[in-house]
This record gives C-alpha cells, structure tokens and sequence, in this order.
C-alpha cells in the first residue's frame, strides 16, 4: 500500500487493487491495513475508509473525497 501510495496511486486505486486481487476484503479490513502502514495518520482515516464507497457500495464517500482527504492526512503525517 506505501509503494502503490508513494508512486502517486491514488488511495482508492490502491484499494481497488487489493480489492480485485482478493475480493473477500471490506472497507474494515482495509482501514486496518491502511492504520497498520500508515501508524502516523489521523485516525479519522480509519472512518473516511470505513464509509468509502468501494466497489459493489451505492452509497458512502466518493473516491475523489477519499483521496483528497488521505493525501491531505498523509502529507501531515510525512509521509507524502
């Protein structure tokens, strides 16, 4: 997830991609893999990545909020 990130993927493409390699994942499964990278982040991001409107959701946040956010929140951090 930090390469994908760090390569200037978007977050949600990034959790897409782990989405299409194994799509038993959800949005909860994801905000721990994010919280386990990224230690140094708000842990809002943990609750902006639980109401992401991933793959297969009609409602929740869009991918563009999403990534605007985590950028944000990954650039305080230091990590971007």
């Amino acid at each position: 997830m930090l390469e994908g990130i760090s390569e200037g993927k978007l977050p949600s493409q990034v959790f897409r991609g782990l989405i299409k390699v194994d799509p038993s994942i959800g949005n909860i499964r994801l905000s721990e893999i994010f919280h386990e990278e990224f230690i140094e982040v708000d842990s809002l991001a943990l609750q902006l990545i639980w109401h992401w409107r991933g793959p297969g959701k009609s409602e929740g946040i869009s991918d563009e909020s999403l990534n605007a956010e985590l950028l944000v929140m990954l650039k305080n951090a230091g990590y971007l």
